[in-house]
């Protein structure tokens, strides 16, 4: 797996089975009638957990595949009733299918489902589609279908933290991985010898082409398309440090937060900032972390590298970074394959699931007192024993984790539900 700190710079050239089945593998059917698991989900204790089996697979292209370094590969679409999941696992895995995991998927909460958003670069018929100039790269240089459309042909080697929901306008956004100015990524692409001739012949039309930068990618739920511009400036804005990739609803722009530099996104002027944030600086990379929208911050704890630095906070509103320190038994460093953390606006709490590494369980911090509560270990009827960890996210209004437990890249997911506190 990928583990080291490159610099991640937004600079491009393109940059309980039996349950309903969807058809037409988008999400204007949505949300869907809950279902009877539901019920259950809303009957959970404290720190209790629920088995809800393999969701449904999508009856064209199957299960949603586990994702490592990917504890936040799934990301909440409330409106919709359920999820997102995005970020490949495996390097250069290519699925049974032909295609790569470059696939979007949606986990459908009230009929326990997966919806097929798009399964992924077919490494079978990519060289085909070029030569045919169903692939073609546009005059921004960005590679595109015949529908105009742009294509995230390997935009993430992990998810990491990259993900997020546009609540506003109702599109799922990422940041790629891929900012060394190739619009054609080659490293740890799956299926690259297959796809040689097409890629060449695409790397050919990119030549003459200049730089340029780019709006983070989107998914259209209404269109049910992938998205992309240019951006309104002509200079590279560096997001690196493996950042946390947010929508704040209340300022209208995204912020990717991370070691480097925190630089924000604001779609209504298509336009990169550079934060240059005041403070100390968070090292290392890969870090856990959150956003609280009752003080306007984001967390981040240690990842790789941040030699023991502990809980740290970027607030929004002085643009500063600041050691917490708080008190209390702490969780130790983890990176986005051991740990998922969230804020609880119900509680005004973060919790923070630590699936794998040398502390395991559920701890909580209390942003009030500045303080970590006693972590609680998994129960009996948890699973117990996590060899990776699990794609995760939070839905406030059933109050539940929803934690997709699946081998790194294997169809093997199995979806369990746990609730901290009713």
């Amino acid at each position: 797996m990928l583990r080291f700190g490159f610099a991640l710079t937004v600079f491009f050239i393109l940059s309980l089975s039996g349950f309903a089945q969807h058809k037409n593998g988008r999400l204007d059917e949505l949300p869907s009638q809950p279902g009877p698991h539901i019920e259950k989900i809303k009957s959970l204790g404290d720190n209790e957990w629920l088995k809800l089996g393999a969701p449904a697979a999508d009856p064209k292209w199957g299960k949603a595949r586990g994702s490592s370094w990917g504890a936040k590969a799934m990301i909440l679409a409330a409106d919709k009733r359920g999820a997102f999941l995005f970020g490949e696992g495996v390097h250069a895995f290519v699925k049974p299918d032909g295609h790569i995991m470059d696939d979007l998927w949606f986990y459908d909460i009230n009929s326990h489902a997966w919806i097929c958003l798009y399964p992924g670069t077919d490494t079978t018929t990519f060289t085909q589609r070029v030569k045919d100039k169903q692939l073609v790269i546009a005059e921004d240089g960005q590679l595109i279908d015949g529908d105009k459309q742009p294509i995230p042909l390997h935009t993430l080697v992990h998810a990491w933290s990259y993900l997020t929901y546009d609540s506003d306008r109702k599109k799922f956004a990422f940041l790629s991985w891929n900012g060394n100015g190739s619009q054609i990524p080659r490293y740890f692409l799956g299926g690259e010898k297959q796809m040689d001739v097409g890629l060449k012949l695409l790397e050919e039309q990119l030549r003459d082409k200049k730089k340029a930068v780019f709006s983070p990618w989107f998914y259209d739920v209404a269109r049910g398309k992938f998205e992309r511009s240019l951006a309104n400036i002509s200079t590279p804005i560096n997001a690196g440090g493996f950042p946390q990739f947010h929508y704040i609803p209340a300022k209208k722009q995204f912020f990717a937060v991370g070691s480097d530099t925190v630089t924000i996104f604001d779609p209504a002027k298509n336009q990169w900032i550079d934060a240059k944030p005041k403070g100390p600086a968070p090292k290392g990379y890969d870090a856990c972390g959150c956003y609280d929208s009752k003080r306007n911050r984001v967390y981040r704890n240690d990842g790789d590298g941040s030699k023991g630095e502990g809980l740290m906070a970027y607030d929004i509103e002085s643009n500063t970074w600041s050691h917490l320190k708080p008190s209390g038994k702490a969780p130790g460093a983890s990176n986005t394959n051991a740990a998922f953390y969230e804020y609880d606006a119900r509680l005004d709490i973060v919790v923070a699931i630590h699936f794998r590494g040398a502390t395991t369980g559920i701890f909580v911090y209390d942003p009030k007192s500045n303080s970590w509560a006693d972590p609680i270990p998994f129960s009996a009827n948890s699973p117990s024993k996590f060899q990776f960890a699990a794609n995760t996210f939070y839905d406030m209004e059933l109050n539940a984790y929803f934690c997709h437990v699946a081998g790194d890249s294997r169809d093997n997911g199995v979806m369990w539900v746990y609730r901290y506190q009713k």
